[in-house]
């Protein structure tokens, strides 16, 4: 086989190597981002930890799987189970339930912060979202109502440990 030949087989075996190479590489970046947008727009996984939402779950590491469709179109009411970027560290999410919405009152009893009964008006574009274990939970009552844009995605589902559908009526909050 002359040296001319051997070049050619390598050039084509190079090119054949780059068009399966760009082929795959689009077809990961295809799925890259079908797989974020769903993940952002859709459905995503959530790991609880801590004791703010006892007894509706554990707290010692629950995988839970959130809708991001119900709070992106504004339609959550008060029960829902919610994710939510932390007020206070951007770079942590919390889940809590939601108490009340824009407009509606809040009263809240006496606390070690108040020795008072107050009222608080939930301002537009807000929600008001209280761990189910207030005595274990830093929510609303610290930090006030919380921007509508912080919810990242609504509790359908826990799939660890215990399968089974969120309850996201305000007769969840009312049993505790």
């Amino acid at each position: 086989m002359s040296a001319g030949a051997s070049w050619a087989r390598y050039q084509q075996r190079f090119r054949d190597w780059m068009s399966a190479a760009r082929t795959n590489t689009s077809t990961f970046l295809h799925t890259l981002s079908c797989f974020y947008v769903f993940s952002r727009y859709g459905l995503f996984v959530s790991k609880v930890t801590g004791p703010s939402m006892l007894p509706t779950f554990g707290g010692q590491g629950d995988f839970v799987i959130a809708e991001a469709v119900t709070p992106m179109w504004g339609q959550l009411k008060p029960g829902d189970v919610v994710i939510c970027t932390r007020p206070v560290d951007p770079a942590e999410s919390i889940i809590k339930r939601v108490v009340a919405l824009e407009g509606e009152e809040v009263i809240l009893y006496p606390d070690r912060e108040s020795s008072e009964i107050r009222r608080v008006k939930v301002p537009a574009g807000h929600v008001w979202i209280q761990g189910d274990n207030l005595t274990q939970s830093l929510d609303s009552r610290q930090y006030g109502p919380v921007p509508r844009a912080m919810v990242r995605g609504r509790v359908v589902l826990q799939i660890f440990p215990k399968p089974g559908w969120v309850d996201n009526s305000i007769d969840a909050v009312r049993r505790w």
